[in-house]
């Protein structure tokens, strides 16, 4: 009778293929939107926030795919300057809960 020597199971993350597939794809998809947030959503958030009379001169780049950072001047005193965050999606705005204030 011979006895074989006990080694330690390595723990494997268990999956199919098919969720491996899925998060491959909605991980591309979601790259994919990078193009359009810099193109369509740049345009449609800095309409978005001209409509608004309590935010001066915005200018509004692309921070992530489907995430737009707005620089904006507030009325209220001389050089502040604030840093709003929006949701774009394909049209939809909204803003998020973040602000970054500048005073300097």
């Amino acid at each position: 009778m011979t006895t074989q020597p006990m080694t330690p199971k390595r723990w494997r993350p268990r999956f199919s293929v098919r969720t491996l597939v899925v998060l491959v794809t909605l991980a591309c998809c979601y790259a994919a939107c990078w193009r359009a947030t810099k193109t369509r959503g740049v345009a449609d958030v800095t309409q978005h926030v001209s409509t608004n009379p309590f935010l001066i001169d915005p200018h509004s780049v692309a921070w992530l795919p489907l995430m737009v950072k707005t620089d904006v001047s507030t009325p209220f005193g001389g050089d502040d300057r604030v840093e709003l965050y929006y949701f774009w999606f394909f049209g939809y705005v909204a803003e998020l809960p973040y602000k970054r204030w500048y005073v300097p």
